[in-house]
């Protein structure tokens, strides 16, 4: 990323500001689609949760039928038996039971869909911010290793001695295509 190639294909250096800030922004579009694909699954879950209460729904309406149509039936009839009665009242009692349950487990799932939202919002602004804290640290590292050489370069340039140093540096240091 030394060199960046102009729309009408001139070749022009980039200084480390610019390569920073490419980075930066780099790095703001990754964040936006991690955020979209974490929207993404968010809106599958919830599909998943809709579907799974249709389904509950569903199931309950059903049951609540055959209620109906078994005291219809038996309408015609002049009493229901002990036992009939009592089957009837037992799902009754389920079924009111298992509807309440439902709308609580609503309730907290909502309270934690919630909850967890504040907080991967709270944590991924506090994730972005350090990694445009760390993109800074960066940029100012390797601002301070080339005014460094370029210090030790002029200095090499009025002392023979910190030439000698230089050269002799340089011929030691191998050379690494990750730091250079």
């Amino acid at each position: 990323m030394e060199a960046t190639r102009a729309p009408w294909g001139e070749l022009r250096p980039m200084d480390s500001q610019q390569v920073g800030e490419l980075q930066k922004a780099l790095r703001k579009l990754e964040a936006k689609l991690d955020e979209r694909e974490h929207a993404i699954e968010e809106i599958g879950a919830r599909l998943a949760e809709r579907e799974r209460e249709l389904a509950e729904t569903e199931a309950l309406l059903t049951a609540r039928e055959k209620v109906i149509v078994a005291a219809a039936r038996t309408s015609g009839a002049p009493v229901l038996t002990r036992e009939e009665q009592s089957a009837l009242e037992q799902l009754k009692a389920e079924l009111e039971r298992q509807e309440e349950s439902l709308k609580e487990q609503k309730s907290a799932l909502k309270e934690r869909e919630v909850f967890v939202q504040e907080n991967e919002a709270k944590l991924f602004e506090k994730m972005q911010a350090q990694q445009e804290r760390e993109v800074e640290l960066e940029q100012k590292v390797d601002d301070l290793h080339s005014l460094e050489k370029r210090m030790r370069e002029r200095e090499a340039a009025v002392d023979p001695a910190a030439a000698a140093a230089l050269q002799a540096e340089k011929a030691s240091r191998k050379f690494d295509e990750f730091k250079e």
